[in-house]
């Protein structure tokens, strides 16, 4: 009987801690893109950097988010899991190699595309709750605008004449959004007439994210030159991140980067690898 109460003692412990892997694996669970990161690269970066690549993740999941669906369509808020299932790579990278860390004091981040933090509202500006606004206050008597400002944690940055019979307020955020979602929200607002997104026309440089069977592959791209003329160049620099946590330097292409941009990093750390 002995033997048995232990078998039985055992059992049940084995079958605990196996309900709560499963559980603690719920709770944790990220897209199927999963990357691990068991280095603690966060120790490794500035804080001012660590701040813009965060803002990068958030961009970049959107943009995986925009995949599935037109953005105006999904939800204000981006999803959690994905930030940071992205910030973990970009933050990989930058600890792999000393070029990847010229290609983060080359200020290549992600083009504001699309908007993640600001929109700007195009109104009548003798709509009635506009008031408070034409005293240079930064309020509405406006509920909707209102409960959105304080659901989303939203400022009103700055309102300013648009033309002889609108004003344009600018709305930033806090925390990263879908900011084309959000404009849904203010669409049907009385006196409203235009919402602009804010996204610039002119090319810049940008981080391109896609994924393969084992892992995503990182581009890095920067822009010079003048596009607008038919004249622009990029220089891009390839790196596959895998799943697994390992991160392995594809190959630098492109045209070659002037004097002038070098970034003050060494110029050996700027010559073609690949």
């Amino acid at each position: 009987m002995k033997n048995l109460s232990t078998f039985q003692h055992t059992t049940f412990y084995l079958s605990l801690l196996l309900i709560l892997s499963i559980s603690f694996s719920a709770i944790g669970q990220t897209p199927k893109a999963t990357f691990v990161n068991n280095t603690g690269v966060q120790n490794d970066i500035p804080k001012s950097l660590e701040r813009k690549f965060r803002r990068d993740a958030a961009r970049l999941a959107l943009r995986l988010e925009a995949e599935k669906e037109d953005l105006r369509y999904l939800n204000i808020s981006i999803p959690q899991p994905t930030i940071e299932m992205v910030y973990g790579l970009l933050t990989q990278v930058y600890v792999s190699d000393e070029t990847a860390k010229s290609i983060a004091k080359c200020n290549v981040h992600t083009f504001p595309n699309p908007s993640i933090d600001q929109l700007v509202i195009i109104y009548e500006k003798d709509v009635d709750w506009a008031a408070p606004l034409r005293d240079g206050i930064s309020e509405t008597e406006n509920a909707d605008i209102n409960d959105l400002l304080d659901e989303y944690e939203l400022v009103i940055e700055k309102h300013v004449p648009w033309n002889d019979t609108e004003d344009a307020l600018t709305i930033r955020s806090k925390a990263p959004l879908n900011m084309a979602a959000l404009a849904s929200q203010f669409e049907d607002i009385e006196g409203i007439m235009d919402i602009d997104l804010g996204v610039p026309k002119v090319a810049g440089n940008d981080i391109e994210l896609n994924r393969f069977q084992d892992g995503w592959e990182l581009q890095y791209i920067m822009k010079f030159g003048s596009f607008a003329s038919g004249k622009g160049k990029k220089h891009i620099w390839k790196y596959q991140a895998f799943d697994d946590g390992s991160v392995k330097f594809i190959e630098e292409s492109g045209s070659p980067i002037p004097t002038w941009m070098r970034c003050h990093v060494e110029e050996l750390l700027l010559v073609f690898r690949g």
